[in-house]
């Protein structure tokens, strides 16, 4: 079992301020934490104090994150507010959906499209979440790498297209912007 203290940051976005509970291994950890938290939020500074603070929801979520307590085979449901059927949180004076709160202090592109992929609305898993370059987008940045790597193995879009579970045109709209050579042929030609 791991050995953790407890420290409280105070998160500053302009003149707004939220004061949230942080378990940490020791202080390096906890102010790592910190400025994850403070990407996540968009807070201009913080202040590590040393000392305990209750518990909230959103303490919660950044403590699973920072000792990644997710189980990939399972949901983990979100019981706070949700706003338009999204797991939503106020802080720093502002809503914050669940997801790309995620996104943000996992440090991923904020400017992807998150999706879970359990169909689970109340689900905020970061196993779960799938990352889209847009809202109408069917397949995401690594289903993008996929595809590649199957391509230039010289699998069919047939294939990858029943592997990703969508449409062909799907497969080729992703590699049309793309230059791979399979063999003497341009993968954009058809199939094999």
């Amino acid at each position: 079992m791991m050995f953790s203290e407890e420290y409280s940051v105070l998160i500053s976005r302009g003149k707004a301020e939220t004061q949230l509970r942080i378990k940490a291994l020791d202080a390096g950890h906890a102010q790592a934490q910190s400025l994850d938290i403070c990407r996540s939020l968009g807070a201009d500074k913080f202040e590590l104090i040393y000392g305990k603070k209750n518990e909230s929801k959103l303490s919660k979520l950044y403590e699973k994150l920072a000792f990644n307590k997710f189980d990939y085979k399972k949901c983990d449901i979100w019981d706070g507010s949700f706003t338009n059927n999204v797991p939503s949180i106020y802080a720093v004076s502002k809503r914050f959906y669940i997801r790309p709160l995620i996104l943000g202090y996992l440090d991923i592109q904020k400017d992807k499209i998150v999706k879970n992929s359990c169909n689970n609305i109340k689900c905020i898993n970061p196993y779960h979440n799938h990352y889209l370059n847009s809202n109408n987008s069917k397949i995401g940045g690594g289903d993008l790498q996929i595809v590649l790597a199957f391509r230039s193995q010289g699998v069919s879009v047939t294939q990858i297209a029943e592997v990703l579970k969508v449409h062909r045109s799907t497969i080729y709209r992703a590699l049309k912007n793309e230059r791979l050579l399979i063999g003497d042929k341009d993968h954009r030609q058809g199939d094999p």
